[in-house]
């Protein structure tokens, strides 16, 4: 019986497997796999034979480089990486097939309800503690998938790449980042690299990043690879402080929706109806938030902390020209 390190590590090559075999059709022999993902080339063969069992078609040429033949399936598996609601079901399908239900595969389907969106898309989803609905957003589709997969490829393979034509919201720049990606969260839409240019750690938005260019060149600053922490509204900052807000209704919506990851750290009041109490720690710079309280302030109760909050959105009011 696989151990469950085993087991997590399997599933998670076969949907790799999967991907790279669909993204970039005839370029993978069965050797190269294996090199790629460090296992044998039986354990590809056996990968192989699994995803036929799910009613998967696989061709190969003259080279033994392997692709998924055009018919019905291969339909289906498009249709899959492009994250439609009803193939979901197909991927539990392929995980389910290579081991028996347990713990692990639980745990993969409350990490899969993140992504997609949906607790409810997933048998047994909606029973794991602490799952967290959250909107599944459009842009998770094909071209999104690809750059997730090469940034987890160059993380794997310890090599930099160029983030092209990076939309960066700060400098208001569109512009080429060479970077050493390190830590990849779909679920965050967000990947933490260091910054060649800026000789620093920064993090990037996914969905910003227009295409990525895989280069020869291995890490040259791991020692400078620290993994900070993420806000519900995606930034990353090690100098976090607590804040807290009162909600109406209007506010706690538009909160939500603009930021599902701000969901979990919301309550409704408890003397009062329609009234939400908000606190979490956030950035220290207070980007995203004080966008939303400035935007929404008509339908943002109260303040209540901290203090430099309350100071930062009044410098920022008396900065606003109309």
């Amino acid at each position: 019986m696989a151990s469950k390190g085993h087991e997590y590590s399997t599933k998670s090559r076969l949907l790799k497997v999967l991907r790279a075999v669909q993204e970039q059709p005839y370029r993978y022999t069965k050797r190269e796999l294996a090199d790629l993902y460090g296992v044998s080339a039986d354990t590809i063969k056996n990968d192989f034979e699994a995803i036929r069992n799910t009613g998967f078609d696989l061709d190969y040429d003259s080279n033994y480089r392997y692709a998924f033949a055009a018919d019905k399936p291969f339909e289906d598996l498009k249709a899959l990486l492009q994250l439609n609601e009803s193939e979901q079901l197909l991927l539990l399908r392929a995980l389910n097939h290579l081991d028996s239900p347990s713990e692990k595969i639980t745990q993969l389907q409350k990490r899969l309800s993140s992504i997609f969106g949906n607790r409810q898309d997933y048998p047994g989803a909606a029973d794991t503690p602490r799952s967290v609905s959250t909107p599944g957003p459009e842009h998770w589709r094909r071209p999104y998938l690809t750059k997730f997969q090469l940034l987890q490829q160059a993380q794997e393979q310890k090599i930099q790449v160029v983030l092209l034509g990076y939309r960066s919201s700060n400098s208001n720049v569109v512009s080429d980042r060479r970077v050493e990606p390190f830590h990849t969260r779909i679920e965050d839409d967000t990947v933490q690299a260091f910054d060649l240019d800026k000789e620093d750690t920064r993090h990037f938005r996914i969905s910003r990043i227009r295409r990525i260019r895989m280069t020869d060149t291995h890490w040259m600053h791991e020692e400078g690879h620290k993994v900070l922490a993420t806000d519900p509204f995606r930034i990353v900052d090690d100098r976090q402080v607590l804040v807290h807000l009162r909600l109406k209704v209007g506010a706690y919506n538009e909160l939500v929706e603009r930021y599902p990851l701000t969901k979990a750290y919301i309550q409704e009041d408890a003397e009062q109806d329609n009234v939400f109490d908000f606190q979490c720690r956030v950035n220290h710079k207070f980007y995203g938030l004080s966008n939303f309280i400035l935007g929404f302030h008509h339908q943002v109760i109260e303040v209540i902390a901290p203090e430099g909050l309350k100071r930062h959105l009044e410098r920022e009011r008396e900065r606003m020209r109309f």
